[in-house]
């Protein structure tokens, strides 16, 4: 049996995008998308947040794309937000290689993420 990887492993282990939460609480506190991902350094021009998700009570993945390489990603993390894995996939993996070669050819700067508000 193959190896799952990208979009595969990604849906595998949580589910189609969007299917997360807006908000997560970790410890006594709770944290939407934007406010999670700039305590975790993730924040950056190009990216736009999906969803997160609580997998365990110490464990949690937030999930966003990085415009820069053009991936969505996985990041899990633990209750203190340190780094425990990461998992990318291509958007063309989710959007199709024709809709993600049109995308990139009019080059719109956000590109149609499933499962994000656009």
């Amino acid at each position: 049996m193959p190896e799952l990887r990208g979009r595969a492993l990604i849906e595998d282990r949580f589910g189609k995008l969007g299917s997360g939460r807006d908000s997560v609480v970790i410890g006594d506190e709770e944290y939407d998308l934007q406010t999670l991902l700039a305590r975790m350094d993730l924040n950056f021009e190009d990216s736009w947040p999906i969803d997160v998700q609580a997998l365990s009570e110490n464990c949690f993945c937030v999930r966003y794309y990085d415009g820069q390489d053009q991936r969505i990603v996985a990041h899990e993390f633990d209750v203190s937000f340190a780094f425990v894995a990461e998992t990318r996939g291509h958007i063309a993996e989710w959007i199709g290689e024709e809709a993600y070669y049109e995308w990139f050819r009019s080059m719109v700067r956000r590109p149609p993420i499933p499962g994000a508000d656009v």
